[in-house]
């Protein structure tokens, strides 16, 4: 077995035997399973960016193992330049979570199930994104569906869980169900499951296409939450407990965001995806309204920013919409930045609720002289959101805004541009309730240090980016050829 595939498989199994060894002995290992997960998460993230030369030098080579010949399913696993900046953001953010978690719970006798399946969560993204063949997509695509699901479901913040955990499965799942149809409609069509044979196929049945196209668009705008599937997330994300809500927001979201980009969009050409065009852009802005508005009169601040993520998520599709250049490089970055922002307002919002116990923002006030380096952090975090320049967000959605004067539907990218102003408010909103109005709060209880190490560490991370957008912007575009048949 080669380098490459080693390291391909090791980021993978990394994270899964770690989960195997935590779910079996975790009552022995006790309070060394948060360790042994973050270390797993470490060398998981260390293994991929090792393939990095490879991929440089052009000499990637998937993994692949004959499974069933006889039905023409064959095991692959790769990792492109598609795929790269999805699972580099899925592996930042499995650590940052990890490291929030730390001290985070209460030391019970089930810690290292809740450890194990944050692994098992992260591993699910992970095999999404390498995933080389239609048949480990789907297992992969589920397996983080379940484990999200059996973490909202054990520990879940209020009896409610259940039925919360139970509405975002079938949600969901019924999103899963339409891109397993489109799957089997091509599969049927080439006899093979590998992407490339899939592409070949489609092309065969130009008329099914319409309807393969939508049902991908649709499916994975679920897992997007767009307008109107949004449903799911302002529970789920509010329900979960913070780790897992970071996660949730900061990276499973965008996983809705690779399949389109690695199904609908690399297998058609331009002209086949033109006719989804205006409807992605529709609902791309549509999405960003919305939700800037449920955010600006929401007043449980966990679901202030999970709102936000319906209307970034709107950014995001817009951009892939016009399918410009710099649509599609700004959608990709805003994926990585939104997840290093979001990851961030998460922490925040967790500091605060653990500093005062409170979640609703109309009780929340005068932060700003009690814990000034909170304040910071989350200023920090509102002004990228905003999209101040010099911080992660603008340099995306400079480019997106952008994207939409190249195409001939001028009203709907000057509504994009104006649709902005209301993340300005409700951000504005939320800060400024929270740490800049008059009185204080009776009573701000000690956080732990993990807390607060996950958040400064996001807060460099968001400057960072900013600043220096180069390296980002330099692997991104290595996916235009992968993508509308490469015609940039």
């Amino acid at each position: 077995m080669s380098q490459q595939e080693l390291i391909k498989l090791g980021v993978l199994l990394t994270k899964l035997l770690a989960a195997l060894l935590l779910a079996v002995f975790g009552r022995y290992i006790g309070k060394k399973a948060k360790w042994v997960a973050l270390g797993t998460s470490i060398l998981s993230l260390g293994l991929f960016l090792a393939y990095i030369p490879t991929l440089k030098a052009g000499l990637n080579i998937p993994f692949e193992i004959e499974y069933l010949p006889t039905l023409g399913i064959k095991l692959s696993l790769n990792i492109d330049w598609l795929s790269f900046p999805f699972l580099l953001t899925e592996e930042f953010v499995t650590i940052f979570a990890m490291v929030y978690s730390l001290d985070y719970l209460k030391n019970g006798n089930r810690d290292h199930f809740f450890y194990a399946l944050l692994l098992v969560f992260s591993a699910g993204m992970s095999g999404t994104t390498m995933a080389n063949d239609i048949f480990l997509f789907y297992f992969f695509w589920e397996l983080m569906l379940i484990a999200s699901t059996l973490l909202l479901v054990n520990w879940g913040e209020s009896e409610k869980r259940g039925a919360i955990a139970l509405k975002y499965f079938i949600i969901t799942h019924l999103g899963s169900l339409l891109v397993l149809v489109a799957f089997i409609m091509i599969y049927t069509q080439s006899g093979v499951d590998h992407f490339t044979s899939l592409q070949a196929a489609l092309q065969t049945i130009p008329e099914k296409i319409p309807l393969i196209g939508s049902l991908f668009l649709i499916g994975f705008g679920v897992k997007m939450a767009l307008v109107p599937f949004h449903i799911w997330l302002p529970d789920t994300h509010s329900e979960a407990p913070m780790p897992v809500t970071i996660m949730l927001a900061a990276a499973m979201l965008s996983m809705g965001t690779y399949g389109i980009l690695r199904f609908p969009m690399s297998f058609l050409s331009m002209e086949q995806m033109a006719v989804f065009s205006l409807p992605m852009m529709i609902a791309g802005v549509v999405s960003e309204i919305y939700g800037a508005i449920m955010a600006l009169v929401e007043t449980d601040i966990k679901r202030i920013i999970a709102y936000s993520s319906v209307s970034q998520m709107g950014y995001i599709l817009f951009g892939l919409g016009t399918m410009t250049y710099s649509g599609i490089v700004g959608s990709t970055l805003h994926v990585i930045y939104h997840a290093i922002v979001k990851a961030l307002l998460f922490c925040c919002v967790g500091w605060i609720i653990k500093a005062t116990g409170k979640r609703d923002i109309n009780m929340i006030n005068g932060l700003g002289k009690k814990m000034p380096l909170l304040s910071a952090c989350t200023v920090l975090g509102a002004l990228a959101i905003a999209g101040v320049p010099s911080l992660a967000l603008f340099n995306s959605e400079w480019l997106i805004f952008s994207s939409g004067f190249q195409t001939p539907y001028l009203a709907l990218a000057i509504l994009e541009v104006l649709g902005s102003l209301l993340t300005v408010v409700y951000i504005l909103r939320f800060v400024g309730q929270c740490f800049f109005t008059s009185g204080e709060v009776s009573k701000v209880n000690p956080v732990p240090l993990s807390i607060k190490i996950a958040t400064v560490s996001l807060s460099g991370l968001t400057i960072v980016a900013g600043f220096f957008p180069k390296p980002l912007f330099d692997y991104v575009v290595n996916e235009l050829p992968l993508i509308l048949g490469g015609g940039w």
